[in-house]
């Protein structure tokens, strides 16, 4: 059985000294020719693949959050509105549920989602919770790491779906939530724009398409500087049905 290529050129690297100079440049001869080879259709046609960033395949679905409301079963959506965040265009959605786990009074106050789609096939995931935090003149503390999963059939995947979002305490003079916020996509989600970055490259690998993005930053109103665990299962139950909501809505690859 043919050994991998990175198996092959590992074991040329390891062999003696009076040979490893010659093993080297033969390499660096050989990858350069590759490279030559590829690139000379290109050449000719003047399409560089670096002039033509790939699509995406439903920037349709990312554009309607920006024009309607999303859809989340078992909550309602008091006002809908396209804010400024930084420059930046977001959706803000007031929704109303299921009541908030804590006896307190804050549990029939709205809960804010902020939505901000990727505007364009080039536009990538960057400072968007600096922005967030920024604009509300927030303290952040109490942070840790939240993990949900999304049932494949619920999501329309073929398997379920992992998540990995950071919850934290924002607070400022006039009010304290406790936040959620990730970068969500068709198949995954996290708040790291270097997770994404990573992801959105296997996209390109195997379907020449871009990898859509959504940030995602839901607001839950608490009592003053109030202790963020007891939020964290009814955090967990809402981030999961929003990113179920765009898995089957805007990030769906047929959205109509």
């Amino acid at each position: 059985m043919a050994k991998p290529l990175y198996a092959v050129m590992s074991s040329l690297f390891k062999l003696g000294n009076g040979r490893s100079k010659f093993v080297k440049s033969l390499i660096i001869f050989v990858l350069a020719v590759l490279a030559m080879v590829s690139a000379v259709p290109h050449y000719f046609n003047g399409q560089w693949p670096w002039t033509q960033p790939p699509d995406i395949a439903n920037l349709k679905g990312l554009h309607s959050i920006k024009e309607q409301s999303l859809t989340i079963p078992g909550w309602r959506t008091l006002k809908y509105q396209t804010i400024k965040i930084s420059g930046n265009d977001w959706a803000y959605q007031e929704i109303q549920g299921p009541d908030n786990p804590a006896q307190n009074s804050t549990a029939d106050v709205p809960i804010i989602l902020l939505l901000r789609p990727q505007p364009w096939r080039t536009n990538q995931p960057e400072v968007e919770w600096l922005d967030i935090m920024g604009s509300q003149q927030w303290k952040v503390d109490s942070q840790r790491q939240l993990r949900f999963t999304v049932d494949p059939a619920a999501g329309g995947t073929q398997h379920p779906v992992e998540v990995k979002a950071r919850f934290l305490r924002g607070w400022n003079q006039r009010q304290t939530f406790a936040v959620v916020q990730w970068y969500a996509w068709p198949e995954g989600g996290n708040p790291s724009p270097s997770q994404w970055f990573w992801a959105d490259q296997m996209m390109q690998w195997r379907s020449r398409e871009r990898l859509p993005w959504v940030a995602v930053s839901i607001l839950i109103p608490i009592e003053p500087i109030g202790d963020v665990k007891p939020y964290q299962s009814f955090a967990t139950s809402l981030s999961q049905a929003v990113q179920m909501s765009l898995m089957s809505g805007p990030l769906a690859p047929n959205f109509n």
